[in-house]
């Protein structure tokens, strides 16, 4: 019987990757996370959850720990250059057993689904290993990933085989491109000032998506009470 280092290489150490892992060691399977970075990320790059995120984040036992970093019935407005209302999204059924948008805080989620990896002996998260190379062997795989010390330069170069690879890299995926799977779409070249606010003095749920022409922003009223405001730069 071939004997593998792990079962599931899960390559990104985001909200989905974290997830995965978790969702695997609750199957009593072996996972191990690679992540590029030396820590997790410090900022919100994902702002919300649809209550099939809930059920997924209660099927991995941890929606206890993450609810305290979220906030139930996100309304989002989408309003016009002088603030004047023009759509509301406001789901408010619940008849799927939770409510159908919640703001959450991703560090602070995070951190939690991280920490739950440390229930199951055979799951491990490894920071600093960038994956540079995937090799399919038909019963499984080969997953190579760079060292790297804490000035990005790599001190060595690391091996690992499983059953099964799983991409969670995001937009600059590895593996997206390793399967040749397309990237559509084109992102025009507009720069954006984002600053997140403490003390948010407008209140939670609350996000406006200004549709002015001359300068449109995006305004999200996080847990804590927290505001992840985003204007396009002017110039």
């Amino acid at each position: 019987m071939t004997t593998f280092d792990t079962d599931v290489v899960v390559i990104g150490a985001g909200p989905v990757g974290l997830t995965l892992a978790n969702l695997i060691g609750v199957r009593g399977h072996r996972a191990t996370v690679l992540e590029a970075r030396h820590e997790l990320i410090d900022y919100p790059r994902g702002v919300g959850l649809d209550d099939e995120s809930i059920r997924t984040l209660r099927t991995a036992g941890l929606w206890e720990r993450v609810r305290p970093f979220t906030v139930p019935h996100h309304v989002v407005r989408l309003v016009n250059g002088t603030g004047k209302v023009l759509a509301t999204n406001n789901p408010r059924t619940e008849e799927f057993g939770y409510p159908r948008k919640h703001g959450f805080v991703q560090p602070l989620v995070d951190r939690e689904l991280a920490a739950g990896l440390d229930r199951f002996a055979g799951t491990e998260l490894r920071f600093g290993h960038r994956v540079v190379g995937l090799d399919d062997h038909g019963d499984h795989v080969t997953v190579t990933a760079e060292r790297l010390d804490a000035d990005g330069e790599v001190v060595a170069t690391r091996a690992v085989t499983a059953r099964y690879a799983v991409g969670c890299e995001g937009g600059s995926s590895f593996t997206r491109k390793w399967m040749g799977v397309g990237f559509e779409g084109d992102s025009p070249s507009t720069r954006w000032v984002v600053v997140d606010v403490a003390d948010d003095p407008i209140g939670t749920p609350s996000v406006y998506l200004g549709a002015d022409p001359r300068r449109p922003y995006v305004s999200i009223g996080l847990p804590h009470p927290h505001r992840n405001p985003h204007h396009r730069a002017s110039g």
